[in-house]
């Protein structure tokens, strides 16, 4: 394994998700000819090497400093004279630092502090903007057609110490560097890192999403920096590798670490860092004498198997109280040195969702423990946990509801008690329960401002943003539903979330991103999935025209039992040829579960929930040729397609 020095530069398209869910093609024609025309080119003419193409972004090994500011801005420039309608915009991010070289059977890749920084740094910079480390702007100050602006120390995910950073100004301005800030001496630098610590924890964003960096005018609020995390604590062991070489070692290496990033993306875990697994030196890696030494609540050990091309990593999660096994996973990947990265980020991600997610083992053990306390001894966190099956528990409704007015009273700058608060109201409302008083309107209106505080107290929070996003779209604000939703992915960390996003995408006419959130869920914890998801999937293809697809993604969630799945069921066996029969029999079986049902009702929910009306058509053309009664609602507007007007509309019943 070798080592150098090297200039890192890493970029980023601003926006990718939501420009490629507004028109795809432009934008994969765009990012072409932007890497074609000018990124490729600037590199090679600065004598730069691509390392890898991440998607939406890049990263690119430069010898010189200078090269990399040089190339940077030259590409900046040149973007931003581009015209306004073919034009992306890129976050560049450099820093100068000691990385790993890792070359097997001729495919060099990079790992290490400078690639790590450089991804980080990216993540503060502006959009069509460049920040670098100081390093780097010392590097190249005098010796570039640029300025650097001072961002001061930034808290960075994942990097122990606060990093000084600047920003490139590209008008020309220049400025001298000012010389780096007195080190304080042992017990005010403790004092520091540690309230740094509880900033960084708070931010909970991850690697993937590369948005990290606090704005360098934010204000500090000393007790918001001491404030731990609600949850459990969770302590990452180096993974132990079982044969196989190199890769092997790199991997059992790479997962461990990858995996520390990826859980505190969970901002309700409290994850260890590596420093504290190597400071208890050769100390028994046992769950209970981790959990006594380190104070850990769970403890998640692995390993790494290679033979030849396979590969089979084994995880599990052991309860550090009393050492038990509380979840376990295996994982098999053929393997070659090209995709090594990209098993390694998939097998994080899977087992990142399995044990942290909102439906993962973590959650999962404590609601179960929550579930043996009275409503009066809940804790908060307890109270507001994100239950996934909230929605279909009557009970469980009613159990937290108590509590969680305690803790929007007790305890109003909590920002889970005011995102509860504003989700069971929320989920009030569309259930009719009657749990909490006052009329629909009204109720939505308190969830908006629960919701709205709730994202005020914590904006980083993911699942702040999605349940802001479910009560705009209760309240019929479809545009705003979609803001707030593609907040919730920007910031990322929550497959469960994702993948509910993706299951009212659907619905809501947004097909392609819907599925594409809804496989990855369903892909990185298949035993976790909701049974909606998959029919979620049946209803992409149905709305398609894929009615065969349809009815095996349909029957992957079927719920025989719920009126709703069956009518789903219904329509799909209505749209096949030669499947008369079973749409009859499915008939039946929906109006024994819900007798007097007629089509109207069916308009009135897909309505309520903002599916576009050309949309709601094909359901009701289906479930006229089973013979279901009309009854009455207003004409289906068939000009409004939505917001995925790709979508071929063969069959357009009104």
């Amino acid at each position: 394994m070798q080592r150098r020095l090297a200039a890192i530069l890493a970029a980023d398209v601003v926006g990718y998700t939501r420009l490629m869910s507004q028109d795809e093609g432009r934008v994969l024609s765009a990012l072409r000819r932007l890497r074609a025309e000018l990124f490729e080119p600037a590199v090679a003419a600065h004598h730069g090497r691509v390392v890898k193409l991440l998607g939406d972004g890049a990263l690119v090994e430069f010898a010189s400093v200078v090269d990399a500011v040089t190339c940077a801005a030259q590409v900046q420039r040149r973007l931003a004279e581009a015209p306004e309608e073919d034009r992306l915009q890129l976050r560049i991010g450099i820093a100068l630092g000691d990385v790993v070289v890792q070359d097997e059977q001729g495919v060099e890749d990079l790992y290490g502090d400078g690639v790590n920084l450089a991804s980080r740094l990216e993540g503060a910079a502006d959009p069509g903007g460049i920040v670098v480390s100081r390093a780097a702007a010392e590097q190249a100050e005098g010796k570039v057609d640029a300025g650097f602006e001072p961002l001061g120390a930034l808290t960075l995910k994942n990097i122990d110490q606060p990093v000084e950073a600047f920003r490139v100004r590209l008008d020309g301005t220049t400025s001298s560097i000012p010389a780096p800030a007195r080190r304080e001496g042992p017990r005010g630098r403790l004092r520091w890192l540690a309230a740094a610590a509880a900033i960084l924890l708070l931010a909970g964003v991850g690697v993937g999403t590369w948005r990290l960096a606090m704005a360098p005018d934010a204000a500090f609020d000393q007790e918001a920096a001491l404030v731990r995390p609600t949850g459990p604590t969770i302590a990452v062991m180096p993974f132990d590798r079982l044969g196989g070489g190199e890769t092997a070692m790199y991997l059992a290496e790479g997962l461990s670490e990858d995996l520390i990033v990826e859980l505190g993306r969970f901002r309700d875990l409290n994850i260890l860092s590596r420093q504290s697994m190597d400071a208890m030196g050769d100390a028994p890696a046992d769950a209970v004498s981790v959990g006594r030494e380190l104070g850990a609540d769970f403890v998640l050990q692995g390993a790494v198997r290679k033979a030849g091309e396979r590969l089979r990593v084994t995880t599990r999660l052991d309860d550090a109280d009393t050492g038990a096994q509380v979840w376990s996973g295996s994982y098999d990947e053929a393997l070659t040195a090209a995709d090594l990265f990209d098993v390694q980020q998939r097998i994080t991600e899977r087992v990142a969702a399995a044990v942290g997610g909102a439906s993962g083992a973590i959650i999962a053990l404590d609601a179960q423990r929550a579930r043996a306390k009275p409503p009066e001894k809940l804790s908060s966190y307890e109270c507001t946990l994100n239950y996934p099956e909230f929605f279909d528990r009557p009970d469980l409704q009613r159990r937290v509801r108590g509590c969680i007015m305690r803790v929007v009273e007790e305890e109003p700058d909590y920002w889970r008690g005011w995102v509860q608060y504003a989700d069971a109201l929320r989920i009030d409302v569309m259930l009719y329960s009657g749990l909490y008083p006052g009329t629909h309107p009204e109720k939505l209106a308190r969830a908006f401002e629960a919701a709205e505080r709730g994202v005020s107290l914590n904006p980083d929070s993911p699942r702040a943003h999605f349940v802001l996003a479910m009560v705009r779209l209760m309240r019929g604000d479809r545009e705003g539903f979609f803001a707030s939703s593609e907040r919730a992915l920007a910031l990322g960390g929550d497959r469960w979330i994702e993948g509910e996003i993706g299951y009212f995408y659907v619905w809501t006419g947004r097909l392609e991103l819907g599925a594409a959130l809804l496989r990855r869920a369903i892909e990185l914890n298949p035993n976790a999935s909701v049974r909606d998801w998959h029919r979620a999937m049946g209803e992409y293809h149905f709305l398609k025209g894929e009615h065969a697809a349809a009815l095996e993604a349909n029957r992957r969630g079927r719920e025989p039992n719920y009126w709703w799945a069956v009518m789903e069921e219904v329509a799909i066996y209505a749209a096949l040829d030669g499947r008369e029969s079973d749409a009859l029999r499915a008939r039946d079986r929906m109006l024994v579960l819900r007798p007097d049902l007629k089509i109207a009702d069916i308009v009135w929910v897909y309505r309520r929930f903002q599916r576009p009306d050309a949309h709601i058509a094909k359901y009701a053309q289906a479930l006229r040729r089973v013979g279901l009664e009309e009854g009455t609602f207003p004409p289906l507007d068939m000009t409004d397609v939505g917001t995925d007007p790709a979508v071929p509309l063969s069959e357009s019943g009104g």
